[in-house]
């Protein structure tokens, strides 16, 4: 019997639309070993692969939130630069006792394709969203990229130096070619459909675009009475999530409360783990406030869904033909809120990307049109049948057959 062994990016964003793939490698005779940390263990074991914990003080999703928070996405780079050098000799340890038929890998856990390469192991990326090229960065205006350039300088330094000490530390030849973000693989598996996709010179016959990988049995999906009951009454819902990253701040959701609270709707916030819905006080009376939902539950009621543009948030709702308004937090998320909004199912806020807050009257005007205009939903709903298009985790799985048998 074949085993993979799969290194995770500690994040709910990168492990939610690996773990249908994993699912299905499981259910038809493949092992898997998944690794990443304690709190992702419940989601990965539901799969049926087994599950092994990063040694504490590696990498974890509050490290990753707050790198993200508080830098430009270098700083990300930079934490997990620093994790490396604790994942690569204890992986190598774990992996060179019992080795398997390849090894699949986050396309920013670098570990696990510096690990392949060392025990000379077939690789499989992962990449949970798509390849930005640097044409794409003419979408920024210049309040844009001054913001960019300035949080990316700072962190710079940094990244040079944590790079100089991985490759001092294990050579040249096990680092990623650059550039080492995202680390492609002998496979790269794309869990989005093509059409997301600008074109990029680094798309070859090894990149399999298999669409959004959603699987209900392997996410959580209980609703407590109130959220039940909220979620499920007559009139149109709104979720308003900006992620498990990118927190909104608390001057955002007061702005929810203030310009959505005469709406013939329900208002559902989930403010993430770094606002207290205490410090916002009391929402109106058509809203209620959560730090989590289990959001594929949730959409499946939602009418309009406000987020930040993530790959995961996006392709979920458009799965469940809601209709976005997308906040984006950074350059990627525009990207996708602008071809979801080309393609008539979404509206774009951008105002963040230049360190502004988004105008609340903006908010409003925004959440109102796309409840008003039935076009939207329209949309959202022939997009629904898209989003799954090149197969999904079945498509997946194949593509790692045929890397498998090619391996020998």
């Amino acid at each position: 019997m074949s085993r993979i062994v799969m290194t995770g990016m500690p994040a709910a964003g990168h492990v939610n639309p690996s773990l249908p793939l994993v699912h299905e490698l499981v259910r038809q005779g493949i092992q898997v070993t998944y690794y990443s940390t304690e709190q992702f263990r419940r989601a990965v074991e539901r799969t049926g692969a087994q599950f092994r914990a990063y040694p504490p003080g590696t990498i974890t999703a509050n490290d990753i939130a707050e790198a993200t928070r508080t830098g430009s996405p270098v700083r990300v780079v930079v934490r997990g630069l620093a994790s490396t050098e604790i994942l690569v000799p204890f992986l190598q340890a774990e992996l060179r006792a019992d080795p398997p038929d390849a090894v699949a890998h986050d396309s920013n856990a670098i570990w696990g394709h510096m690990v392949a390469k060392s025990l000379g192991l077939p690789t499989i990326s992962f990449m949970t969203t798509m390849l930005v090229g640097s044409d794409a960065f003419r979408a920024q205006t210049a309040r844009e990229w001054f913001q960019f350039l300035k949080a990316t300088v700072r962190d710079m330094p940094a990244a040079f130096a944590a790079r100089r000490r991985v490759v001092r530390r294990f050579g040249p030849d096990l680092f990623p070619p650059r550039p080492a973000f995202p680390t492609l693989g002998d496979v790269t598996l794309f869990p989005i459909p093509r059409w997301l996709q600008r074109p990029d010179p680094r798309i070859d016959e090894t990149c399999h675009y298999i669409g959004a990988t959603i699987d209900r049995e392997t996410r959580e999906s209980d609703l407590d009475p109130e959220l039940a009951a909220h979620i499920e009454g007559p009139e149109p819902l709104v979720l308003v999530s900006l992620g498990t990253l990118h927190s909104g701040t608390d001057a955002f959701f007061r702005a929810c409360f203030d310009v959505l609270a005469d709406l013939p709707a329900r208002v559902l916030l989930a403010v993430g783990s770094h606002t207290d819905p205490g410090r916002l006080g009391p929402p109106p009376a058509n809203t209620l406030v959560r730090a989590f939902v289990p959001q594929l539950e949730v959409l499946r009621h939602t009418t309009v869904f406000v987020t930040h543009g993530g790959m995961n948030s996006a392709l979920e709702g458009l799965a469940n033909g809601v209709p976005l308004v997308v906040v984006p937090q950074q350059f990627e998320q525009l990207l996708i809120g602008r071809a979801v909004a080309e393609r008539g199912a979404g509206v774009v806020l951008r105002h963040n990307l230049s360190n502004r807050p988004v105008p609340p009257d903006e908010l409003r005007a925004a959440v109102v049109s796309t409840l008003a205009d039935p076009s939207r939903r329209t949309a959202a709903k022939a997009l629904a049948d898209t989003v799954g298009e090149g197969g999904g985790a079945p498509a997946g799985v194949q593509a790692i057959k045929e890397l498998l048998a090619a391996a020998g």
